[in-house]
C-alpha cells in the first residue's frame, strides 16, 4: 500500500483488517460494492480480498488522497473497481472541503470547518443517487459528517431501494450542535431499516466530544 502519513495507515489498518469493521455476508459471490470514503483505498481492498469477483465502485473527495487510491487499484491489480474523485453531497456542484497540510490523507477531511485544523479547497461534489443503477450488495459510508445528506438523497430519489445492507460511520458529535443520531435513526427506521450499533468510547461519562459510531444496517422488511 501506498500511503501518505504512516499513523493514519495503521488506524486503517487496524480497524479494517484487524477487526474486520466492514465485514459482511453477501448471498452472491460477485457483490456490487458502494465504497464513501475511500481513503487510499484499504477498504476497497477489504472488499476485494473478501470478494474477488465484486464490483467495487468508490468515492474519495480529497485529491491528492484520491491520487494514492488510484495507485493503489493499479498496483494490487484490481479488476472490476471503479473510483471517482468527488465528495458526495445532496446536490451537484462546487463545495468547500478542509484538509491538513501537515498530515495529508487525515482521516478528519471534511466539509465541516470546525472538523479538523486545515486549509480549504473547492472540490466537486455528487449525488451518490446519480451513480446508482442496480442492485448494491452493500453501502459503506464513512464521509465525516456527510452521512446524512447523502441518505437523505437516496430517499429522496429512492435509489435507497436498491440497498441492500449498510455500514455507516455516524459521527457523533461531530460539531457543537444538538445531538442528532436519534434523527438519523428514526429516518433509517422509517424506511423500513433496521441495525445493530458499535461503539467504543471512554471514559463513558464524558459529555459533548465527539465519538464514531458503526451502524450496521439492514432490511427489516
Amino acid at each position: 500500500m501506498e500511503y501518505l502519513h504512516g499513523q493514519t495507515l495503521r488506524l486503517l489498518y487496524d480497524e479494517i483488517f484487524s477487526r474486520e469493521e466492514y465485514l459482511f455476508e453477501s448471498p452472491t459471490p460477485r457483490p456490487v460494492i458502494v465504497d464513501c470514503g475511500a481513503n487510499i483505498g484499504m477498504a476497497t481492498l477489504f472488499f476485494k480480498w473478501l470478494y474477488p469477483e465484486s464490483t467495487v465502485t468508490s468515492f474519495e473527495a480529497d485529491p491528492t488522497t484520491f491520487g494514492v487510491l488510484q495507485r493503489n487499484i493499479q498496483k494490487n491489480h484490481l479488476q472490476g473497481v471503479t473510483a471517482h474523485n468527488v465528495a458526495l453531497w445532496n446536490k451537484d456542484g462546487q463545495i468547500p472541503f478542509f484538509v491538513r497540510d501537515d498530515e495529508p490523507g487525515s482521516l478528519l477531511m471534511s466539509t465541516m470547518a470546525n472538523r479538523t485544523i486545515g486549509r480549504e479547497i473547492k472540490v466537486e461534489a455528487k449525488r451518490l443517487s446519480s451513480f446508482i443503477n442496480g442492485r448494491v450488495d452493500l453501502l459503506k459510508l464513512d464521509v465525516e459528517g456527510a452521512e446524512a445528506k447523502v441518505i437523505c438523497d437516496l430517499l429522496e430519489s429512492g435509489k435507497i431501494d436498491a440497498v441492500q445492507q449498510m455500514i455507516i460511520e455516524y459521527h457523533h458529535h461531530i460539531t457543537s450542535e444538538t445531538a442528532q443520531l436519534g434523527e438519523f435513526l428514526v429516518m433509517l427506521e422509517q424506511n423500513g431499516w433496521n441495525y445493530q450499533l458499535n461503539s467504543w468510547f471512554f471514559p463513558p461519562s464524558t459529555r459533548d466530544v465527539f465519538q464514531d459510531i458503526q451502524i450496521y444496517a439492514y432490511r427489516s422488511r
